[in-house]
């Protein structure tokens, strides 16, 4: 079952999208602060790391298809794909706690 969003003001109707790397970041996120407890951990700071992490990194959209989420959801779950999002929220916690 495909969900659409509403219309643009031009009328047309867009498909429902989710950068899938909001969830990832959200866990690394999580995995680096247990790890570092003297990182900040308050939602404004979480909130401002993740965001700047996701402002840094390419993009990987999914939409309503199960199969291409699965494809994408996989690809992310790969030790390289997380090596790469934690370097960039290391970066990302220092920058927001200074």
């Amino acid at each position: 079952q495909r969900t659409e969003s509403p219309a643009t003001p031009a009328g047309r109707v867009l498909p429902s999208m989710k950068n899938a790397l909001e969830e990832i970041a959200a866990e690394v996120f999580e995995q680096l602060r247990r790890r570092n407890p003297g990182f900040c951990s308050c939602a404004q700071c979480r909130d401002d790391a993740i965001t700047h992490s996701l402002n840094k990194i390419r993009p990987r959209y999914i939409s309503g298809s199960p199969v291409g989420s699965a494809v994408t959801r996989v690809a992310l779950s790969q030790w390289q794909a997380r090596a790469e999002l934690s370097v960039v929220m290391i970066d990302a916690m220092r920058r927001v706690q200074t």
